[in-house]
């Protein structure tokens, strides 16, 4: 059965000094646009690169779409996450990486995924048939797994990709939500706080690549951080609205 949905998507994305792949998740994204999108957001560290900079800046002078906000509370990409979700004009929001390790094409599965079902969340599944991994340390990805699992259970949901930076959330549960998040736990935040409080949530698969450019900034500590959230939010008490 599909859904009616007249869908404005805002794309946040988050950018870090990346220039070659930031230039290639904006072309990708925007070459499947089918109508939906109403705006790409680059939020840019403020301790991005000057090349970065300006690409930043050629694509938002190339596509009218594209527009740049620099991070106001720096660092954090939790914090990037919270302010172009604030920042976004659309009736929904997805939220992305600058360096290819989220897959621009999926975003157009997602779309979908919203005019079939009406869902509020969709999330990006690496664990999918159809989805998977590469360039992936082989322990990490041990340990992704076992988290997966555990939590998944811990949540009694069917969404088996807790962490993922990839999905979309409607403007109605971003604003709705209190967002606390300042590192990399932003990614399992908003994907445990919306199944937790109740609302539709969906996925699709997707493939993950290992970034080309640049070097990951989730050390092991992060990695904790998103433990605690995942606990923080299961033990604390639903808030009354979603009751």
């Amino acid at each position: 059965m599909t859904c009616e949905k007249n869908i404005e998507l805002s794309v946040v994305i988050t950018v870090y000094s990346e220039t070659v792949s930031l230039v290639e998740t904006v072309e990708r994204l925007l070459a499947q646009d089918r109508g939906y999108i109403r705006e790409v957001i680059l939020v840019v560290s403020p301790f991005s690169s000057a090349d970065c900079m300006a690409v930043c800046g050629r694509l938002s002078g190339s596509y009218a779409k594209v527009k740049v906000l620099v991070q106001d509370n720096a660092p954090g990409v939790g914090m990037a996450v919270r302010q172009g979700m604030t920042a976004a004009a659309g009736n929904y929001v997805a939220i992305m990486s600058a360096d290819l390790e989220t897959e621009p094409e999926a975003v157009d599965r997602m779309v979908n995924t919203i005019e079939q079902t009406g869902c509020d969340v969709v999330v990006a599944n690496r664990w999918l048939p159809g989805g998977g991994f590469s360039d992936y340390n082989p322990v990490k990805l041990v340990l992704n797994w076992l988290f997966q699992h555990i939590f998944r259970i811990v949540y009694a949901t069917r969404i088996g990709d807790l962490t993922f930076g990839l999905k979309i959330l409607a403007r109605d549960v971003i604003d709705a939500i209190n967002w606390e998040s300042r590192l990399h736990e932003i990614f399992i935040e908003t994907t445990v706080k919306p199944v937790r409080y109740g609302y539709t949530v969906e996925q699709v698969p997707t493939f993950w690549r290992g970034r080309k450019e640049g070097r990951s900034r989730n050390s092991f500590f992060i990695n904790l951080r998103y433990v605690w959230m995942a606990i923080r939010v299961r033990l604390a008490p639903v808030p009354e609205r979603y009751r």
